[in-house]
Parts: structure tokens; C-alpha cells; sequence
């Protein structure tokens, strides 16, 4: 019986533990150099510049975030522009989003540009922008999940610009993988 309480109460423990850190820390940050190496791993094969770390975009995704959480509770409901979004659960990394982001050239003619006006496509968009040179992302934690986004320092998404603006995947790419 007492092995039972004592394994019990360690149970407790451990899942009030978890729960706090999920919610406190260990899942509410992200590694901004991998977040960036991976933007510029995928521009790379569109033969653009790479993007640099920017802290004062970094500082206006955090308002941003921090607005979201504040007023609804990690929910997007009305989004800004050159910035692109990502929800996940609380006990989630968010790095993947990049990735997520980035599928969005499956929806993307480059003789047309977009063929779907979905988020997706306007994420991808943003990502690969060739007049974009900065990026800056923040994190914020709910109870139930975690919003991040990456703000871009260009006017991305602007309407006649996509031609100039989007390129195709480099051929030296092509055949390997959009990842």
C-alpha cells in the first residue's frame, strides 16, 4: 500500500511537473538559428539571398504574439501582412514550421503565380521572397497550444510583383525533394 501512494504521488508529481514546464518554458522557445538556416536552405534553391536574424522584427512578432495570447487565447483572427503563422500544441516544437510553410509551393505556378489563394501559398511566398533580406520570429504559450510566427522585412505578397520576386527551384535542385 505505501509502495502505491509513494509511486502515486510521484505520478502527480511528474505530470504537474510536466504540465508547468510545457507550459512555462522547455516547448515555449525555438532556436532562431535553425529557424533561419532553414529559411535560407529553401531560398537557396530559389538562387535568393539569404535571409539575416533581425531583432527588431524579432521584437514586433513578440508584441504580436503576445497580443494574440493576451486577447485570444493563441487563436489567429486577423493576420498582418509580410508575417506568416504557425499553431501547434503545447507539447510541440515549432522549427517544423518552416517546413509546413514551405509546402505551400505545391499550390504555386511560377509562370502564373499563385494557383490557389490559400494561406499556405502566401507562407511559401513570403519565405522565398527575393527583395526579403530579414527575418524575425517570436514565440507565446497558451494552456492549450503555442502560436509562432516570422515576420519578413519586405513587402511580400505585393500583387504584379511574384514574377520578379518568386523564383523557380534552381535546376541543379530539381528532382531531389522540395526539403
Amino acid at each position: 500500500m505505501m509502495k502505491t501512494c509513494l509511486l502515486f504521488n510521484y505520478l502527480i508529481f511528474f505530470v504537474l511537473n510536466c504540465y508547468w514546464v510545457t507550459v512555462n518554458g522547455w516547448f515555449c522557445k525555438f532556436n532562431k538559428n535553425l529557424i533561419t538556416e532553414r529559411h535560407n536552405d529553401l531560398r537557396l534553391k530559389h538562387d535568393v539571398q539569404p535571409l539575416s536574424w533581425d531583432s527588431q522584427l524579432e521584437k514586433a512578432a513578440s508584441v504580436e504574439v503576445d497580443l494574440i495570447k493576451k486577447y485570444e487565447n493563441c487563436n489567429v483572427n486577423a493576420k498582418q501582412i509580410n508575417t506568416n503563422y504557425f499553431i501547434t500544441t503545447s507539447n510541440s516544437r515549432v522549427e517544423p514550421a518552416v517546413d509546413l510553410w514551405y509546402e505551400g509551393i505545391n499550390n504555386y505556378d511560377f509562370e502564373l503565380g499563385p494557383i490557389k489563394k490559400e494561406e499556405n501559398v502566401f507562407e511559401f511566398t513570403r519565405m522565398v521572397w527575393k527583395s526579403a533580406q530579414h527575418i524575425g520570429c517570436a514565440i507565446a504559450c497558451c494552456k492549450n497550444n503555442v502560436i509562432f510566427t516570422c515576420k519578413y522585412d519586405s513587402d511580400t505578397n505585393k500583387p504584379g510583383h511574384f514574377a520578379n520576386n518568386v523564383k523557380p527551384i534552381n535546376k541543379m535542385f530539381i528532382g531531389i525533394g522540395y526539403t
